[in-house]
């Protein structure tokens, strides 16, 4: 019985130690879970969150810290251990950073705060200037505007500071606009938006217009960074329901605009006599002014004008400078500027052609047409047609106008790549027995805003841009020089014979590129030069007189392109084809464009028909390039449309870039001797087969090779011919330009290595005013 008693006593203590052993279990688990419940519930409270840890990793890796070895387990979150692990390959003391990492459990992920102060400590211990937090107001985000590189998609996000970019897939939806938010930024990247913030932001040299109203809410309209906005005022505003239009700085919260700091009393009025890079020069002031980082310019006479470059200001007598501590914050255009005008013959719409059957116009605001002692006003939008036998054209020429300044007169019977051209300036019309003959007359620098479009991509980059535009106004200055054109009452026309214009319509950073480059020429011994300019280089470039004969230009000489820009020596056969393929030099500018290196295949049939097709025409434009073969073995001028099946052919003479000056070919009727790159691409013309790229891809329907760096092999399918670059290489390379400027060099660094020992000099100087 006693033992019975003892067994039940046993039993019921059994039952108590595993009910306490239950409920010691489900303490800790409901204590665990409770306390990562506890620890999000509050994370989310306080809006912090945890820090995911491909987030942070994208992050980290704008540090530069080559150490880190980074974690990236899908979902996972960035944890005190991989901060102490990130600190340590930084080579930060945990004492240094802003976040407790010392006494925490190493598995307990970071909030986006702590996270963020982490980022902010290994900033300020690594001393990176060019990667900070601030605060930005929103203007705008332009999805219009969208750029890829390297495979990467960056939507441009327009701010108090200018513009960013940021990737597509961290980017911003559109409540942030008309808002202050906070963001990690790298050089021009936004890389993390924080949220929005309630810190003051200052609108630096902005210029107050006035205070309209829209929809109830009181704006104030402010012009900055080239760009017109409306900004809402804060309900407690010191801005009153007028503003006198002024230079100031403009503060404002998420809340609105809440003060203007007027700077009108601070200008200076005086001349800029010259500017470059981002450092003019003034009179009355010795030490040159260097430009802020939020420098703008305002035209307030005429038609209003927001602009960005100092380029422009070239040119006045006088303009109103806000100038603070040495820096160049503004600028104020009050008065009309000194410049030349250029004019401008317009072709027909294939460019066959300066004679037009009939024209028809009008414009985007009210014009007059003149003619004698007779003025003709129209409203805008009025289409006008006119003819050889009009009245406006029987006594000499008649002159059509916009009536304001950046009025904008349409041509519609011209068609253009981007439509019918609209032209600035004026349209001068005169009667020949051909047709109607059409002169567009406008200042230099608003010419240049036409041809830089039309002559390089506008995605390029800004100082490759303005290299450009310092060879376009070259070129146009030497034009205004000569007579080439007098007969028909200009300087030059709109085609490939002299610089395209007009083809393609302006775009804001062409004129960006003129603008900061206002009146700059490159100029050899005091005289501006031929600055000639082509698209890709095959590594080299070559001197003038080896691709068109005259006499050697100094500044154009034959160099190897790389950054060294050595003296080319590939005018052996051997050494240009071991060039070519690839055993003859390293780190070429261009070696990654698709042009650099390029192929074309011929059957003997192609080849063959190709040659014989193109031999008279060539013959005919430049008979004395192309010559025959006589009995006593001399080459002289001959008539002839083939040579017969084709034998060899074979390059007898270089240049010493590789260029193409001389070859042979032998047929079975004749021998013929071929001088120059045009005939040499001409003559094998690509127009049956496909020219195949290095990139892997090709085209088809040429007229001529890209280039005349080139040689020609044999094989059992007929003949391969391997060669480099895009056009006549001579001068600058538009696509080397570019990828210079990608490495960092400047527009005078880009002009100064094409063009040997070149100053840059101001061509209204030159012109004298």
């Amino acid at each position: 019985m006693g033992r019975q008693k003892r067994t039940v006593k046993n039993r019921k203590h059994g039952k108590k130690r595993k009910a306490v052993w239950i409920f010691l279990f489900l303490f800790v688990v409901l204590g665990v879970t409770g306390g990562v419940l506890i620890r999000t519930v509050l994370y989310d409270k306080a809006g912090e969150g945890v820090m995911s840890n491909s987030e942070a990793n994208r992050l980290i890796s704008y540090l530069g810290i080559s150490d880190y070895q980074y974690t990236d387990r899908l979902g996972s979150s960035f944890t005190v251990k991989s901060a102490r692990k990130l600190a340590e390959a930084a080579g930060v003391s945990l004492d240094n950073v802003d976040v407790e990492l010392s006494y925490v459990p190493g598995w307990i992920p970071l909030t986006r705060k702590q996270f963020g102060n982490l980022y902010d400590s290994l900033i300020r211990e690594l001393e990176l200037d060019r990667l900070y937090s601030t605060s930005l107001y929103i203007y705008d985000i332009d999805n219009a505007k969208d750029k890829e590189i390297d495979g990467i998609v960056y939507e441009v996000i327009s701010t108090s500071d200018g513009d960013y970019y940021m990737e597509k897939d961290y980017g911003l939806d559109r409540s942030y606009v008309g808002k202050v938010a906070s963001f990690y930024v790298s050089n021009n990247e936004i890389i993390l938006c924080l949220g929005e913030s309630s810190e003051e932001v200052t609108i630096r040299n902005a210029y107050a217009s006035k205070v309209v109203e829209e929809d109830g809410e009181k704006k104030l309209l402010a012009y900055v960074n080239g760009g017109m906005h409306k900004l809402p005022l804060a309900k407690k505003s010191e801005v009153g329901d007028s503003v006198t239009e002024c230079l100031c700085d403009i503060l404002l919260s998420d809340r609105g605009v809440k003060r203007i700091l007027d700077h009108t009393g601070d200008l200076v009025t005086t001349r800029i006599t010259a500017y470059s890079d981002g450092v003019a020069e003034a009179e009355g002031y010795e030490e040159p002014l260097y430009l802020s980082d939020s420098f703008n310019v305002y035209k307030t006479n005429g038609t209003f004008k927001a602009m960005r470059s100092a380029g422009t200001l070239i040119g006045y007598d006088q303009v109103s400078l806000y100038i603070k501590e040495g820096a160049l914050e503004a600028a104020l255009i009050t008065e009309d500027i000194h410049t030349k005008n250029i004019r401008v013959l317009i072709s027909n719409s294939d460019y066959s052609s300066y004679y037009h059957n009939g024209v028809s116009i009008t414009s985007d605001t009210d014009f007059t047409i003149t003619y004698g002692d007779t003025v003709r006003e129209y409203a805008a939008r009025d289409r006008v047609e006119i003819r050889n036998g009009n009245e406006e054209l029987q006594n000499g020429s008649a002159r059509i106008t916009s009536k304001e300044e950046d009025g904008r007169i349409t041509i519609s019977t011209i068609e253009r790549q981007s439509g019918s051209p609209s032209y600035r300036g004026t349209i001068e019309l005169s009667k020949d027995d051909k047709g109607v003959l059409i002169i567009n007359e406008l200042p230099v620098e608003e010419y240049l805003y036409g041809v830089l479009p039309s002559e390089m991509p506008v995605s390029y980059e800004t100082e490759a841009l303005k290299a450009q535009a310092i060879c376009a106004r070259a070129y146009a200055y030497r034009q205004m020089e000569n007579e080439s054109y007098a007969k028909y009452g200009a300087h030059l026309d709109d085609s490939i014979a002299s610089q395209v214009y007009n083809n393609v319509e302006e775009d804001e950073r062409a004129i960006f590129a003129v603008d900061d480059t206002y009146g700059i020429v490159p100029c050899y011994d005091n005289d501006v030069i031929e600055a000639f300019f082509f698209s890709t280089s095959c590594g080299a470039t070559s001197n003038n007189s080896e691709v068109w004969g005259g006499n050697p230009e100094p500044y154009l000489i034959d160099t190897m392109e790389t950054e060294l820009n050595d003296i080319a020596n590939l005018g052996n056969e051997d050494s240009f084809r071991h060039f070519i393929d690839g055993e003859l030099g390293t780190d070429f500018i261009e070696a990654e464009e698709p042009f650099f290196r390029w192929s074309v295949e011929f059957t003997q049939e192609e080849m063959l028909q190709t040659i014989n097709n193109h031999l008279y025409e060539r013959i005919q434009a430049m008979s004395e390039n192309i010559l025959a073969k006589n009995a006593d073995g001399k080459y002289v001028k001959k008539s002839i449309s083939s040579i017969g099946n084709l034998v060899d052919i074979k390059v007898t003479k270089r240049g010493e870039s590789g260029i193409i000056e001389e070859m042979e070919l032998d047929g079975t009727e004749e021998t013929i001797l071929v001088k120059g790159q045009t005939n040499a691409r001409s003559l094998f013309s690509p127009e049956l087969v496909a020219i195949h790229k290095q990139d892997g891809s090709e085209i088809k329907d040429w007229k001529t090779l890209p280039s005349a760096y080139f040689y020609i092999d044999t094989d059992e399918n007929g003949y391969i011919i391997r060669g480099g670059g895009f056009g006549h290489g001579v001068g600058l390379s538009q696509n080397g330009a570019n990828d210079m400027a990608k490495l960092g060099y400047k527009a005078g660094d880009i002009i100064a290595h094409y063009y040997t020992a070149v100053e840059l000099k101001d061509m209204y100087v030159l012109l004298g005013k």
